[in-house]
């Protein structure tokens, strides 16, 4: 079997950091992984390693925007509206605008 490609999900430690969500061991080497993460943390991570990153306008909705990362095949997709759908308050512990919502290379 071959591998073509990876995701994380990073949505999903908003509400769930079980060991099904945190594998063992990435918790033993790194510690608590935080519930959100902002874009602009690791905009800067990746800027300061000498890439850029482009909004991919294919690939972003009215809710969640779409960058790349030069020379890779990375997409990080990231919550634009928290309420895309207008159905009131956003939950003050739920995504909030500009939290990465997942990381994918295909």
């Amino acid at each position: 079997m071959s591998c073509f490609g990876f995701g994380v999900k990073i949505q999903r430690l908003l509400y769930d950091q079980s060991p099904s969500t945190v594998p063992p061991p990435l918790s033993r080497e790194y510690g608590e992984f935080p519930p959100r993460v902002p874009f602009t943390e690791l905009r800067t991570t990746i800027l300061a390693l000498g890439h850029t990153i482009a909004l991919d306008q294919s690939n972003t909705t009215n809710d969640m925007d779409c960058y790349r990362v030069s020379a890779s095949a990375a997409r990080i997709h990231v919550v634009s509206d928290p309420d895309p759908y207008g159905s009131g308050a956003s939950d003050p512990d739920g995504h909030r605008r500009g939290d990465i919502w997942s990381i994918g290379v295909e």
